[in-house]
């Protein structure tokens, strides 16, 4: 695990580098430099112009966006901005699902700028849609920030909580308004970007390793186990069930439960607590800051339990370095969205009607994540089931596939590419 990669300094020579600043007038020089360069080139004006949001949202992240998320002292002093593994990850994602995507495009006789203009967008949409997705779902940790803490905190990106089916409605829905402006079939332009989809996932998913998310349950089992360093979310969430504590509950998973055994071993063993009691609660805190110099060192950990009443502290050096180890269901998504991506990829030519692929693609996603729910532990059952919001989802959306594919069965065959033809064109 390695949250932090490292931190960009806030300022170079007393000038700030973000807001109105160097990076400011680093951009501002090259989009003039960029739209000279095309005119002299004899650039259509109107390819030239169809180019000008992009270089306006960039303006406005640099200008507003990442000056809010720079990390701070106590006092509000910014540090710098901090490049988190996680964002670094989805980025490269990013990019590896757009490049395999030109790749194929260039096969089909597709222009290489048709493609990256519709993954700048899909990117756009699918980050808002999976940032969205994530703060519908942990609404109770931003409804009392207000309108302007909520926005500044879903601007915070490179720090996690992106939700991978919002990603994948948002990138969606960006990628069809793409394609009703530049006139691509739907269905055809699906089948194009199903792989680079599934790509961009796996890569993404050694983000969600790196920093800690989406983990796995303890694995008690004789297989594949990794452990995360103290402060990490896995770690938090096995001090406040009262497992890595050495507390067993009868039948809940978490306080306030009857203690059912105390591991004779453990942390919990050292403190006047007995089988029979309450665990009512365990608070968890931190002893001081962050020191802002080791962006990756998690500052002094404790926890604070209550028992039938009786409040006791954990102090940070009586509790394990290390988790519990847990199944690496992280390294699992990975190795399975990239088993997908090749797959799918053998599989496009194949059909013969468009969109067969990217339903099957659909279909296959569904299965495997609603499997690799079950070695999940940081999501509880939603709408009043056993299942993850995650599951619910995936059941949702296999059976629109399957829906799909079956109206398509119906349809007449027809492409919209020759597929085919792709390795002659590629050799022109």
């Amino acid at each position: 695990m390695r949250s932090t990669l490292f931190l960009i300094p806030h300022d170079v020579a007393g000038i700030p580098l973000f807001g109105v600043g160097i990076l400011l007038a680093c951009l501002v020089i090259l989009g003039i430099a960029w739209f000279a360069w095309s005119l002299a080139r004899k650039h259509p004006l109107s390819d030239l112009l169809a180019t000008l949001p992009v270089w306006l949202v960039a303006a406005a992240v640099v200008t507003f966006v990442l000056p809010n998320v720079e990390q701070r002292l106590a006092d509000g002093t910014p540090l710098g901005l901090p490049i988190r593994g996680y964002g670094v990850m989805v980025l490269l994602g990013l990019l590896a699902g757009i490049g395999i995507t030109i790749h194929r495009g260039q096969q089909l006789r597709i222009a290489a700028d048709t493609i990256i203009g519709l993954g700048f967008w899909m990117m756009l949409g699918g980050i808002v849609g999976a940032r969205l997705f994530y703060v519908v779902q942990k609404w109770n940790t931003y409804d009392h920030l207000g309108l302007t803490g909520t926005v500044v905190e879903f601007f915070k990106l490179t720090e996690g909580g992106l939700v991978i089916y919002g990603g994948v409605v948002g990138g969606l829905l960006a990628g069809a308004a793409f394609c009703f402006r530049h006139r691509l079939k739907i269905a055809a332009t699906a089948d194009l970007i199903a792989p680079g989809f599934l790509i961009g996932l796996s890569i993404g998913r050694i983000g969600c390793l790196l920093h800690g998310c989406c983990f796995g349950g303890v694995c008690e089992a004789n297989l594949p186990a990794i452990q995360f360093p103290k402060g990490s979310g896995p770690y938090q969430s096995q001090v406040a069930s009262g497992r890595l504590l050495g507390i067993e509950l009868r039948e809940q998973h978490a306080p306030p439960a009857v203690i059912a055994q105390v591991d004779p071993d453990s942390v919990a063993a050292q403190s006047p607590i007995a089988a029979g009691e309450v665990l009512e609660n365990i608070a968890l805190g931190y002893t001081a800051e962050l020191d802002p110099s080791k962006p990756n060192a998690s500052p002094p950990f404790r926890a604070e339990l209550t028992v039938s009443g009786k409040r006791l502290n954990i102090r940070s050096e009586q509790l394990p370095d290390w988790s519990l180890p847990v199944h690496p269901s992280q390294i699992y998504a990975s190795i399975n969205a990239l088993l997908l991506c090749l797959l799918i990829w053998q599989l496009q030519p194949l059909p013969s009607r468009d969109g067969v692929v990217f339903l099957i693609a659909i279909l296959l996603y569904a299965v495997s994540r609603f499997l690799l729910e079950g070695v999940r532990s940081d999501e509880a059952g939603q709408l009043g089931t056993a299942f993850s919001i995650a599951q619910l989802v995936s059941m949702g959306s296999g059976v629109a596939a399957i829906l799909g594919l079956a109206i398509l069965s119906r349809l007449p065959p027809g492409r919209a590419w020759n597929w085919q033809a792709r390795g002659e064109a590629h050799s022109h």
